[in-house]
């Protein structure tokens, strides 16, 4: 009798076991659908991907880029380009150079569009700044609908932009280092009255800036909005930097770089002297100003892009499957522990 009742128990556990294994891998499968079908709805076809969002009562809009290599299922890069003063996204994406780098690295880059075609830098620009409109804010925003939407290595996220964007990128250095992995501002120094006490990085973050040596709008030496080499002195203060020579020298004809490597945690700052090309009238008013053409054919992407990913945030990696995915595993754990209980219990 006792006999019987051990086989019975043995065939009964051998069945719940039986059951329980067909049933985990109906669940795995699921599972498993469940995120390539989000990550097929995650991709950005590849070329212009226009979005919009509202942020502080305003709808903003951007256009995100992807390249030809962009599926979807791997998490890649993405670099936000921010235009200038009176310009736009799309003037800008036709300027900066920073699609065909895309195309060849195979990350993301979106270019937003700043409100009344300017940015709340701080100390610059026209009716973003005086209105104060919250664009560190609807930047962060962006990338979290980027993010949500395709598929972004959250610790491998950059920012650069020119002159008023240049602005902007080095306040989102200041108050986005949660954020963004590191910083290429070009064409304007940092915007702030009184930096050691305005800028705050989260953390040490990486800052290399690009300026005009003949630029005419944000003179190189000193302006109304400061200087190239103390700009470059702030960011080596902020991010306890030596106060030496610079390590990396290198020279591109008539400009140069040179970048300090011995800052505080890991982090690097440099700055790029670039010697602008002059325009025929009525352009010339931005004489050495619109850097992407410069005497020295430096491709400020190209460097902008060499310095950019050499940094990562230092975030855990956790796949996200999607309300769809986690709620399909949710699920399963409770119906598999129900199962284990029933069969417990007998």
């Amino acid at each position: 009798m006792e006999q019987s009742e051990a086989k019975r128990l043995g065939g009964e556990a051998r069945s719940a076991s039986g059951v329980l294994a067909r049933f985990l891998a109906l669940f795995l499968a699921l599972f498993l659908m469940c995120l390539v079908i989000q990550a097929a709805e995650a991709a950005f076809l590849p070329g212009i991907n226009s979005r919009t969002l509202t942020h502080g009562g305003a709808l903003r809009d951007f256009d995100v880029y992807a390249p030809a290599s962009y599926t979807g299922v791997q998490e890649v890069a993405l670099v936000v380009d921010i235009h200038g003063f009176s310009s736009n996204k799309v003037e800008h994406r036709g300027l900066s150079g920073w699609t065909a780098k895309a195309e060849t690295e195979g990350f993301l880059v979106v270019h937003p569009n700043g409100l009344f075609n300017s940015w709340n830098a701080g100390t610059c620009c026209g009716t973003a700044m005086t209105s104060g409109v919250d664009d560190v804010g609807f930047l962060r925003a962006m990338v979290d609908a980027i993010g949500a939407e395709g598929s972004v290595n959250a610790a491998r996220i950059y920012v650069t932009g020119l002159s008023n964007g240049g602005a902007m990128a080095h306040r989102i250095a200041c108050e986005a280092a949660d954020v963004f992995a590191a910083a290429a501002p070009m064409a304007f120094p940092v915007p702030y009255t009184d930096f050691p006490n305005q800028c705050f990085p989260a953390r040490p973050i990486p800052v290399l800036a690009f300026m005009g040596l003949t630029d005419v709008v944000i003179p190189y030496a000193s302006g109304v909005f400061g200087g190239a080499l103390p700009s470059l002195d702030a960011w080596r203060a902020k991010n306890a930097c030596g106060t030496g020579p610079l390590e990396v020298q290198e020279t591109y004809g008539g400009s140069d770089c040179q970048i300090d490597t011995s800052c505080g945690g890991g982090t690097e700052v440099g700055l790029c002297s670039i010697r602008g090309s002059a325009f025929a009238p009525p352009l010339d008013t931005y004489n050495g100003h619109i850097l992407y053409f410069n005497d020295d054919a430096v491709v400020l992407a190209d460097r902008a892009w060499a310095f950019l990913d050499q940094f990562a945030l230092l975030t855990a990696t956790v796949p996200v499957a999607g309300p769809l995915g986690w709620g399909v595993l949710g699920l399963g754990l409770g119906a598999g522990g129900m199962l284990m209980l029933r069969f417990r219990g007998q």
